[in-house]
């Protein structure tokens, strides 16, 4: 596996809790203890396939970050859900399913409806797999 450098360990519990409730109650829960999810403090965040390994940027899980303040820390939930989908897409498939339909299908159902307009402002093109602003 790639070092995952930058990783803050202080927070381990903060993302552990963020996994088990995003998982928790849908069909990908079975998943759970194959994935181990970081924050770190990088740029953007990555999810490495074939170790069911993600990161979250430790920008995108400060409190105090704008878009956490307005939603109550809703916008690290986003960031986490979008990056398990990555890798539970890649687990239901078999392969990456970047940013196609297989992927916005796990990532509707696992991310909480109120944060998956979040999406919209990674990927414009998010919009035709039904993510949009009322979603909240």
């Amino acid at each position: 596996m790639k070092q995952l450098r930058k990783i803050q360990p202080h927070l381990q519990s903060n993302i552990d809790t963020a996994i088990d409730s995003i998982l928790n109650n849908t069909v990908y829960n079975k998943y759970r203890n194959g994935i181990k999810g970081y924050i770190a403090d990088v740029r953007a965040g990555q999810a490495h396939y074939k170790d069911c390994v993600f990161t979250v940027p430790y920008w995108a899980y400060k409190p105090d970050y704008p878009k956490n303040l307005k939603t109550h820390g809703g916008y690290f939930i986003y960031y986490v859900a979008h990056e398990l989908a990555h890798l539970l897409s890649f687990k239901k498939h078999g392969e990456k399913c970047n940013h196609d339909h297989r992927f916005y299908e796990i990532f509707r159902e696992i991310c909480p409806s109120q944060y998956q307009y979040f999406e919209l402002g990674y990927k414009k093109s998010s919009g035709k797999y039904g993510i949009s602003k009322n979603n909240s």
